[in-house]
């Protein structure tokens, strides 16, 4: 999360409010194009709906909460938490503009 720092390292690349904002909007045109994409660990393709993307984000943060080194300050998890629910929620309701 950024943090209101306007940049941030993430895994060795600097992401930026512009960055989250192409993302979000990438995952909201693929929902609302239901685009598929073909899944690494399958063979079949996925329609992107709002619940697929619901079951990748949680797949995401689950792996990210893995990664983090242990006796981590719960208040660092629940941050992961709250930004993986806030950028769903701001994707369902078709918000892009960060600020």
């Amino acid at each position: 999360m950024l943090n209101g720092k306007g940049a941030s390292l993430l895994d060795g690349y600097m992401e930026d409010l512009a960055t989250d904002r192409i993302y979000r909007l990438m995952i909201a045109q693929r929902i609302r194009h239901c685009d598929c994409l073909e899944m690494e660990e399958e063979t079949d393709r996925c329609r992107h709906t709002p619940e697929t993307v619901s079951q990748m984000f949680d797949q995401e943060l689950d792996r990210i909460l893995r990664e983090l080194p242990m006796g981590v300050d719960e208040a660092i998890i629940e941050n992961y938490r709250a930004a993986r629910h806030i950028s769903e929620l701001l994707i369902r309701n078709q918000e892009f503009d960060p600020i």
